[in-house]
């Protein structure tokens, strides 16, 4: 059983809210909410809309869908009435309109009221849905705005750990002449040579390319490996420095990383 398309798109779990299921589907409902979690979570929160808008904030219903209700149907004030017509010549003209009044069907006021309460009862039902449809969407924009804090604020928690580190070498790499506003800081780890790097500012690679990061050593350029393309606000973890390197840097090259930098695309560097 498919619970997410159940949920979504059967209307079953909004009818049992309403009370609209017969004993037995509302029987149904009842163990299915007992054996899948997610229903029922489904069925407070529907019960939860519903106390909202009743009960707390007292929400009618647009005024326009009582006169787009009402519009459509006509009340007579009394029973159907059988014009009346001139008096019959013949016997046999009064047999045949006898016959015509007996034919005629009285339809009750408290039919048509029925009905009409029907029609309205349908269209509330319609309005609550697509009310709780929308409360769901604030609720999962809510849900994802937080999750994107909770990352952001653990982003910043790694990162300012990693500075108040005392083994670690914080490395400021400023803008070449050619790009003078990029920035990047290095963290190397003096105790185990590890190297990770938070982009302060970097504009996004073209399709095709990817940042390399480089050390300068005795032996000249070193390749630290490549930098994450969706590297805004993460603090990404790089080689392993050999030996003891005077700079870092950063270049652009093809996407995957080159074995030796190219110098007129250096975009940042730092002294050690």
């Amino acid at each position: 059983m498919n619970i997410k398309e159940f949920i979504e798109s059967s209307g079953m779990l909004e009818e049992f809210v309403l009370g609209h299921l017969s004993e037995k589907e509302a029987a149904g409902i009842e163990c299915l909410a007992q054996t899948y979690p997610e229903i029922k979570q489904e069925i407070e929160v529907l019960n939860l809309s519903l106390g909202k808008y009743a009960a707390v904030y007292e929400k009618e219903p647009p005024a326009f869908l009582k006169d787009q209700i009402f519009s459509q149907m006509t009340f007579a004030e009394d029973e159907e009435e059988v014009e009346e017509e001139s008096m019959p010549e013949t016997y046999e003209e009064q047999a045949e309109v006898e016959t015509v009044i007996e034919e005629v069907k009285i339809i009750p006021l408290w039919s048509k009221m029925a009905l009409a309460a029907s029609v309205l009862l349908a269209a509330v039902t319609a309005w609550v849905i697509s009310e709780n449809n929308e409360l769901k969407t604030e609720s999962s924009a809510l849900s994802q705005k937080v999750e994107s804090l909770e990352g952001s604020f653990n982003s910043n928690s790694q990162l300012l750990a990693e500075f108040q580190n005392p083994v670690n070498k914080i490395v400021k790499l400023a803008g070449t002449e050619a790009i003078p506003d990029a920035a990047v800081t290095v963290m190397w780890n003096q105790k185990d040579n590890s190297v990770e790097l938070m982009v302060n500012n970097l504009p996004k690679a073209a399709e095709g390319k990817q940042y390399q990061l480089w050390i300068i050593g005795e032996n000249g350029p070193e390749d630290m490996g490549m930098l994450d393309n969706d590297f805004e606000g993460k603090l990404l973890s790089m080689k392993t420095v050999n030996g003891t390197p005077s700079a870092f840097a950063i270049t652009l090259e093809k996407e995957g990383g080159v074995p030796s930098p190219t110098l007129e695309q250096l975009y940042v560097i730092g002294n050690v």
